[in-house]
């Protein structure tokens, strides 16, 4: 049996349209899609993504529909700007208020264990080069 390893991004990850949390909804909304979400929520089951489809104004199935449609992060961003009509100022404190949330509610262990997972990234990234073993005998 297949062990599910799907993982969503950070809620505080901006790399789709420069708004925390969509990112992640992205990898839910995909996920949930092809039925490989595991034990995540998406949609009207999270109140995370419940909040984040609520400032956006995009229903769930509406930005399911464009994830699974657009399969790249930066034209999925643009689509997710062209329908939601907030302007720098609203996504900037939204992304604030966000952050704030999800430092205050993100279980310290869990914080800890994303941010050196961040920083064991980095450093693989750096690391190009891998020794090479020769047996001896």
């Amino acid at each position: 049996m297949k062990q599910n390893t799907f993982r969503p991004r950070d809620m505080i990850n901006k790399e789709v349209a420069g708004i925390c949390g969509v990112a992640r909804l992205t990898d839910k909304a995909r996920a949930a899609h092809t039925g490989e979400i595991g034990s995540y929520k998406y949609g009207a089951d999270s109140d995370q993504d419940t909040a984040i489809l609520a400032f956006l104004g995009i229903s769930a199935e509406a930005f399911q529909e464009a994830a699974v449609q657009i399969d790249n992060d930066i034209r999925l961003g643009a689509w997710v700007l062209d329908n939601c009509g907030k302007s720098d100022k609203d996504i900037s404190t939204f992304n604030r208020k966000l952050k704030v949330w999800w430092q205050n509610h993100m279980p310290r262990a869990a914080y800890s264990y994303s941010k050196r997972r961040r920083e064991l990234n980095e450093k693989q990234k750096d690391t190009d080069v891998f020794p090479i073993i020769i047996p001896m005998g």
